[in-house]
């Protein structure tokens, strides 16, 4: 069964693809976003802007590493295994969907691609798209998923493969796995786990498409998406949890944003989380200590380091 594969540059592309061809599942192609494509890497250097759909020429990793998932980038991957990769500008251009249709792919794998795929592109594959995606849909939808999660003080999170059509995240589910969200998980720390878990999803996915026994169940309604986040939301309440405070602070300084919490009328600016004491209470709202502030919250005490001291 030959697969055809959507990706980023990061983990969430590199396990789960690292993870099919280690499975031995035959890759007719990586497609790239041409945006984050260097130009060296692309077979015209990048001189022809005008073109939707281009050739790129991976640069082979100057490390020998035995693992797939080892090596630096899903570029790097199909640079060993000799897999053709393309960088692409306009995904509904008729040579985008004339290059792609020239591959015959029975499945199209997304994982993290930035952009919706058009029909044309939805209707290549005989098997269908399948995405991977980093929270148990439907909720969660939308580009940002782990920060919605780390906000909202969920328990766990999780990963869904499911079938795309022409909405974002939408299809029908075909496969799930949760993921209890650990105290203090920092951002690169959870995607590395939904990344592996989706890996192992992912393949599980291809392998009973191939047999036609991979399920799908439709989404139920009124779910909505999720927004790219604003200054705003980087804004902690004191009726969270110590704790909920803490783990979205851990979380979410991948963003590299100040967050701010109201006490007694006042705006207070913080920079990162330390510590929490699920059940502890303080005799005013905020007390300054040895360069830290604790903030009390309900239930708990928030111990973090102010952007200022």
């Amino acid at each position: 069964m030959r697969v055809l594969f959507f990706g980023m540059l990061g983990t969430l592309t590199r396990l789960p693809l690292a993870a099919l061809l280690a499975a031995d599942v035959e890759l007719c192609a990586l497609v790239l976003p041409a945006e984050i494509v260097p130009p060296f890497e692309l077979v015209d250097n990048g001189r022809s802007s005008h073109q939707s759909i281009t050739p790129i020429r991976p640069q082979p990793p100057a490390l020998n590493l035995l693992a797939m998932d080892q090596l630096p980038s899903p570029l790097a991957q199909a640079a060993v295994r000799g897999v053709p990769a393309f960088a692409v500008r306009q995904l509904a251009a008729a040579e985008t969907v004339a290059t792609l249709a020239t591959l015959k792919p029975d499945l199209i794998c997304v994982s993290c691609f930035p952009h919706r795929l058009p029909p044309a592109i939805l209707n290549l594959p005989r098997l269908g798209c399948l995405n991977v995606h980093p929270s148990l849909l439907p909720r969660f939808r939308g580009p940002v998923p782990l920060f919605w999660a780390l906000r909202s003080g969920v328990p766990e999170t999780g990963v869904t493969v499911h079938f795309m059509d022409e909405n974002f995240d939408t299809g029908d589910v075909a496969l799930q796995r949760p993921f209890p969200l650990p105290d203090g998980i920092t951002h690169a720390e959870l995607e590395t786990q939904l990344a592996q878990i989706g890996a192992d999803l992912l393949v599980d996915a291809v392998q009973k498409a191939a047999v036609g026994t991979l399920p799908r169940q439709i989404q139920p309604p009124g779910f909505t998406s999720d927004p790219w986040p604003q200054d705003s939301d980087f804004a902690l309440d004191t009726g969270w949890s110590a704790r909920h405070a803490y783990n979205f602070m851990r979380g979410t300084t991948n963003w590299e944003r100040p967050y701010s919490v109201q006490v007694d009328g006042r705006r207070v600016w913080l920079k990162t989380a330390v510590a929490f004491d699920p059940e502890g209470h303080l005799p005013q709202p905020m007390i300054r200590q040895d360069g830290a502030v604790l903030l009390q919250f309900a239930p708990g005490i928030l111990t973090a380091q102010p952007l200022v001291n």
